[in-house]
């Protein structure tokens, strides 16, 4: 049984983007069933001498306190909801300190703003570890739901993917495309078959398997539209973001593995290419909540 997401950090990074991941917050309280939100912010700049720090032993703590100050007025003034707070500064690693917050509390899904004009990198390596839910949501963009898309290739992890979005949408009467990339085999030649031909007879398939998942889906005020698209050249990020442009999509949900993953302590190619390359479109990888164990093993190896 898929659960609510009860408990979120949203990571704040003292940038004029946290006004926009507070707002966000509350939208998605709103539909999400949350019953706590963690604003956390790491300071990680805030490296001295040991002989400084021993002269001025309470130089931390009040930069501490002065940050949680500073949060604590922003979500007073930005954070229009009923649902509890907590906030959580910390000094150190962001990756890392993130993680270990996740983990503390049992968080069911983690938030990152990404602005547009900077890399990934931070996005990537929550993705990698993250032992929940994550959500990255671009500079400047609001949270909707009207539209929403999902890639779907049938795995386990495509229909968690699914699944989580009827559960968040479940009140709403939201458009929600079912992508299916599919591809000819270069097989096909052996069937006497052109390969226009063979490309007709996979998206048949694709569209059969759409349906099939369409019907067993427990849908109740949304749509459930499917999309198939033809991938000639391997870049199946690449039509994705496109179809999902086209239909001018409020958010993108994506498995974090694929059919071809394997280990549950990292994301698929293609989910990690699509944080990496995606700056427009807010994205929710889904991850089998539990899935990563040992995750205190794996903060030993980050910064």
């Amino acid at each position: 049984m898929i659960a609510p997401l009860k408990k979120v950090i949203v990571c704040l990074d003292h940038t004029d983007m946290d006004q926009g991941l507070i707002e966000n917050a509350c939208a998605l309280s709103k539909i999400a069933g949350t019953t706590q939100i963690t604003f956390l912010n790491i300071i990680k700049d805030f490296n001295l001498p040991d002989s400084v720090l021993k002269e001025f032993p309470d130089l931390l703590d009040k930069a501490l306190e002065e940050r949680r100050n500073e949060i604590k007025g922003l979500i007073k003034k930005h954070f229009k909801c009923d649902v509890p707070t907590k906030i959580m500064v910390r000094q150190g690693g962001e990756t890392k300190e993130i993680l270990n917050a996740a983990n503390e509390i049992n968080s069911d899904l983690i938030v990152l703003g990404r602005k547009k004009v900077s890399d990934s990198v931070l996005s990537t390596r929550i993705a990698r570890r993250s032992p929940c839910n994550l959500l990255v949501i671009p500079q400047g963009e609001k949270l909707k739901f009207d539209k929403i898309f999902i890639p779907v290739d049938f795995s386990d992890y495509s229909a968690l993917s699914l699944k989580r979005t009827l559960l968040l949408t479940k009140d709403l009467k939201s458009k929600i495309y079912l992508q299916n990339v599919y591809t000819v085999p270069s097989s096909y030649r052996y069937s006497g078959k052109s390969y226009q031909d063979f490309s007709e007879i996979m998206k048949g398939h694709a569209i059969k398997d759409l349906e099939v998942l369409i019907k067993k889906a427990q849908k109740q005020e949304q749509e459930l539209i499917p999309v198939t698209t033809l991938d000639k050249d391997g870049k199946v990020i690449d039509l994705i973001l496109k179809a999902a442009a086209q239909k001018k999509v409020d958010m993108i949900v994506m498995g974090a593995k694929g059919r071809t993953a394997t280990s549950a302590l990292f994301i698929g190619s293609k989910s990690e290419r699509m944080i990496r390359i995606n700056d427009s479109i807010p994205l929710m990888i889904i991850r089998k909540k539990g899935a990563v164990a040992g995750i205190l093993e794996t903060l030993k190896d980050l910064g």
